[in-house]
């Protein structure tokens, strides 16, 4: 800051000061001593093509053109001034025509990285030299086609930092428009110039503009042949100005737009104008020589500092982004490719796995561990469903541990129990989900315990399905610790639940398929899991010091060395929220709990022992958390910006790429369990409603870091809308 304040006065300060007049007010009260609209335009009005406001010193006989910030007499005014002055106190002047049969050539608004470059190539060929009116900010963009275009001869001016409009800024903006202006030539090109056009031209109606260029030492340039090429639209030919054996300065556009017509039309133009016997020359012959470019200037530490902010503003941002989409391009495509291949390798295995039959004495004694709080709406299908299980009942029991529910959740649960026997039903306060999952842990008597929660639909094989990875051993000698059942959304009832459906199908088909034949799992959702007991309580249970108890659990398993698979077949309906503000409140949950279990778990991070989980899984889960958290405010800023200037090419590419990777990985997915198409109508809008949740979950995860803020249950609220297929 200190440094900032130091050079602040150097960058805003003139460059070029004349000695009189100064004062910031000075042009709007020369302005006010008459009648604006009204101010006389004298000199040679049709050909002149500089542009000064003169003010007028009347004599008894004569009357007096004077500089106003030299108080240096130009000139006398000519009788037939006189009379148009009248008692005026000052008049615009227009001067300095081309020589007959000379052409001078200028462009206005670049440079441009790809049309300046063209009519650069083609003046080369034709060795025809012209006069190039930037924009600061594409100078500061494009500063090799600016040097480029000092280099090869062409004169240089000012043409204003963004194009603005004199009159509806501030006197501090328009200055600092052209100083700013006058700094980034400097510290790019070594260039200096006193040479300025006003954006859009028309000097009559603009003397703001001229008095306050002029207090800055700027000289106005104007033209008497305007192409309009910029009123043509792309593969519109633009008419070619008739020439009529005068000298002209014409108005062309290298930037600003798509301007490949306008190279054409010069292309016919210079011929045409050979034809006739005209000679071309940049506005140098018309240019006192103390207005003159200046090359080879030394930038100060003015000019460096006034271009290093605006490459932090304008150049710096789109490089970043710029690096952000390739590799959001890269790596969206090589983890899809990778994801993708493993996932149908692992769904090809499970698919050719022969499972051998089983008695019920084989199958191992199963604990259902189910923590409720407040499911007086949905707790009787979930054990009915549970009841309906093809596992053999001698060998199960179901627990559920009531965690201080305010509601019928306890008596709904005493009832059913005295109707089936398998069923254990314990009270505790409420202490949270972890809780009371530990507690049905602790009081359960199975080999396995299966987990799921209190909106969970199972499927009558979904046990079995679980329990059957713990019998036979893993495919690579790894000991079972926890299996990931297959959860699917079971009330699709609007374009919300529609959303998370796909969702739940490409992240568990592709993404979890694939992590399972890599061994890196990280995260077995509780709300349909099956675990080794023993391995349960080594890992101390589930933990409370994280809202995403399941994904610090499995962590905790795989540290201790055990596997982690999953299982397709062993599919849990559960009820997805319907609203923005719940789905919200869920994924807050979700995503917080998961930063939490990343800190935790740091120290798997790249660490080959945990083969494909600490080298590829973990680190690309941390990216993927840490890259939006740092870049997504840039990025949107960047992308809305393109878009307003109208290059919406690179947004809309990049945003179709993604959905076309995401409609790729959806058909897989889909296929793989054979699940409904219409899903796929979910892909074209799947990032609307992606993009903005997870700006929130970041950034709100990130304000309860800080907080160190925990929630109990902080469940959704329930409507019992769930219809599983297998139920009907």
């Amino acid at each position: 800051m200190g440094i900032a304040a130091w050079m602040t006065p150097g960058a805003i300060a003139p460059i070029w000061t004349p000695p009189l007049n100064q004062d910031r007010n000075y042009p709007h009260q020369v302005l006010e001593s008459a009648q604006v609209e009204d101010i006389p335009l004298i000199g040679d009005v049709k050909d002149g093509i500089l542009n000064r406001v003169v003010l007028i010193k009347h004599d008894p006989d004569e009357s007096y053109l004077v500089d106003p910030y030299t108080n240096a007499v130009l000139r006398a005014a000519t009788e037939e001034e006189k009379e148009q002055i009248g008692t005026s106190p000052y008049a615009m002047e227009s001067y300095g025509r081309p020589a007959d049969h000379q052409l001078m050539l200028t462009f206005d608004d670049g440079p441009d990285a790809l049309y300046t470059p063209e009519l650069l190539d083609l003046l080369s060929r034709e060795k025809v030299p012209a006069t190039f009116f930037v924009i600061g900010k594409s100078a500061v963009k494009h500063p090799d086609v600016l040097e480029r275009t000092i280099r090869e001869g062409h004169l240089v001016a000012n043409h204003t930092m963004t194009h603005l409009d004199f009159d509806t800024n501030t006197d501090l903006r328009n200055r600092e428009e052209l100083v700013g202006t006058d700094h980034v030539l400097r510290a790019t090109a070594g260039y200096a110039t006193r040479l300025f056009r006003i954006p859009e031209g028309d000097p009559d109606n603009n003397a703001l503009a001229l008095l306050q260029s002029q207090q800055l030492g700027y000289l106005h340039i104007d033209m008497d042949v305007d192409t309009r090429d910029w009123g043509y639209q792309p593969g519109q030919s633009i008419e070619v100005p008739a020439l009529d054996g005068r000298g002209h300065v014409v108005l062309m556009h290298d930037g600003g737009g798509d301007r490949s017509e306008t190279v054409k039309m010069v292309e016919t133009l210079i011929a045409q104008a050979k034809s006739q016997g005209y000679t071309f020359s940049t506005v140098a012959p018309l240019i006192p020589s103390e207005y003159m470019p200046i090359k080879d200037v030394p930038p100060t530490i003015a000019d460096r500092a006034t271009l290093g902010a605006l490459q932090l503003i304008w150049v710096i941002p789109n490089k970043l982004v710029g690096w952000l989409f390739w590799f959001g391009v890269g790596s969206l495509t090589i983890m899809s490719i990778f994801y993708v291949f493993l996932a149908l390798a692992n769904q090809y295995v499970q698919t050719r796995r022969k499972w051998p039959a089983f008695s019920d004495e084989e199958w191992p004694f199963v604990s259902v561990v189910l923590p409720v709080y407040n499911e007086e709406v949905v707790i009787q299908r979930t054990l009915s469903a549970l009841r309906a299980s093809d596992y053999p009942s001698s060998q199960l029991e179901v627990i559920v541990v009531n965690d201080g529910s305010t509601d019928d959740t306890l008596s709904i649960l005493q009832e059913y129990a005295r109707d089936w026997l398998r069923l254990r039903v314990y009270d505790q306060p409420n202490g949270g989900k972890s809780s009371a999952s530990n507690r049905g842990i602790k009081y359960a008597k199975g080999e396995i315990v299966v987990t799921l929660d209190g909106d969970t639909i199972f499927e009558p094989q979904t046990i079995r399905m679980l329990v059957r990875h713990f019998v036979v051993r893993n495919r690579k000698g790894k000991q079972i610790g926890a299996v990931a059942g297959h959860i699917k959304v079971g009330n699709r009832r609007n374009i919300l639940t529609a959303w998370q459906s796909l969702e739940y199908i490409s992240g568990i088909c592709v993404t979890r398929m694939a992590e399972g034949f890599a061994g890196a799992i990280s995260i077995v959702p509780g709300a349909c899991a099956a675990w080794r007991r023993e391995v349960l309580l080594a890992a101390g249970g589930y933990s409370e010091e994280t809202m995403a108890e399941d994904a610090d659990l499995t962590l905790a398993i795989q540290h201790l060395g055990y596997g982690v698979a999953q299982e397709n077949r062993a599919v849990a309906w559960t009820e997805a929220p319907m609203t923005i503000r719940s789905l919200a409140k869920q994924r807050l949950r979700w995503t917080y709990g998961n930063i939490q279990a990343l800190r935790k778990h740091h120290k798997m991070i790249l660490r080959p022992r945990y083969k494909m989980l600490g080298m590829v899984a973990l680190p690309y889960a941390l990216l993927s958390l840490l890259v939006p958290l740092l870049f997504m405010p840039l990025t949107v800023v960047v992308a809305a910006l393109s878009i307003i200037d109208g290059n919406w090419q690179s947004v809309a590419l990049f945003a179709t790429f993604v959905a076309m990777i995401h409609m790729v990985i959806s058909i897989i997915a889909i296929a793989m369990v054979r699940e409904k198409s219409w899903h796929l109508l979910v892909v074209p809008i799947y990032r609307l409603i992606y993009e903005p949740l997870r700006a929130y979950l970041l950034y709100a995860s990130l304000i309860r870091v800080i907080k160190g803020r925990v929630v109990g249950w902080n469940k959704v609220e329930r409507t019992n809308s769930v219809v599983s297929p297998s139920a009907t």
